[in-house]
């Protein structure tokens, strides 16, 4: 696999982006032919190309692969029009180096995958790590997903849940507690937070909106099978903050009014704990502006802290 990626080009060891894209193609070939129209569209919904990816780059990186021994059919009539990968070399080497690129790959399309994408990537993780002789190289290599422990079969099922918004029950082991809970939920998204897949969900029981660990999920109970759509709001934070710029604003938080280095931003949140999360990172950087339930809750909640130190 030494050559799927490109050695790191400058100082600040940027990944060639003709090699991520070969090695991206690599993992979505061994799953399946694809035509230039799926691998595109891979592409530009994994983030790792724009909309204008053409079928010329897909030679390119088509011609890549074969470059280092990879026999690859071309997309013509008899092939359905897709590409069809036939053989490859890579069974008995790779190294540290391969795979700390491979990683960097993964986190960066990590960021924008779905859950459904997350899975087939640790499927084609697994695929690519049974190719390696060396145990440890292998192991290093499936450990790249975030899914290692997951029950996948479960979580396959969740996320056709998901799909239509199911309410279902299921068996949850909540953080320091070896019991198992039942919990009745009707699932929202499976999100990303940091760096390990959540459901969002609405619990029928407290009323409230939580996320659950999947890896903690244990099995799905039962399920109704009608769309349920009995969800709480979002909350709804506006607050200034200092030198907004130099911040990466989240998907949810929209610039209302620019004041110099300074921004009104409206922020929508998934549930009070998510909110005060974020709003606290910022530290005193930040001043909520409304509503005034949040400020009085973000007041004795830095009373708190401040009295651990007194």
């Amino acid at each position: 696999m030494e050559n799927i990626l490109s050695k790191y080009r400058d100082e600040h060891k940027q990944i060639s982006m003709t090699g991520a894209r070969a090695l991206v193609m690599l993992v979505i070939l061994l799953e399946s032919p694809k035509t230039f129209e799926e691998i595109r569209d891979y592409m530009v919904e994994s983030k790792i190309m724009e909309k204008g990816y053409s079928v010329d780059t897909v030679r390119i990186d088509v011609n890549t692969l074969k470059a280092i021994g990879c026999d690859i059919s071309k997309a013509t009539k008899k092939t359905n029009h897709k590409y069809i990968l036939r053989s490859h070399p890579f069974r008995l080497f790779t190294n540290n180096s391969e795979i700390s690129a491979l990683q960097k790959v993964y986190d960066k399309m990590l960021k924008t995958m779905t859950a459904d994408r997350i899975v087939l990537f640790h499927d084609l993780l697994n695929k690519i790590a049974s190719l390696v002789d060396d145990y440890d190289l292998s192991e290093q290599l499936r450990g790249i997903s975030i899914l290692k422990q997951e029950n996948i079969p479960v979580l396959k099922n969740l996320i056709e849940k998901c799909k239509k918004h199911n309410r279902v029950v299921l068996e949850y082991q909540p953080p320091y507690s070896e019991d198992y809970k039942k919990y009745d939920i009707t699932i929202e998204k499976l999100a990303i937070r940091n760096r390990k897949l959540y459901v969002y969900c609405f619990n029928h029981s407290t009323n409230k909106r939580m996320f659950l660990n999947t890896s903690r999920i244990r099995s799905v109970i039962s399920s109704i099978f009608n769309r349920d759509t009995t969800f709480s709001s979002d909350i709804r934070i506006s607050f200034e903050l200092k030198n907004y710029k130099s911040v990466d604003l989240e998907d949810n938080e929209v610039v209302i009014e620019e004041k110099g280095d300074n921004a009104i931003i409206e922020g929508r949140y998934f549930n009070q704990f998510i909110a005060l999360q974020r709003i606290l990172s910022f530290a005193g950087d930040c001043t909520v502006i409304a509503p005034d339930y949040v400020k009085a809750v973000i007041i004795n909640k830095l009373k708190e802290m401040r009295s651990l130190y007194e």
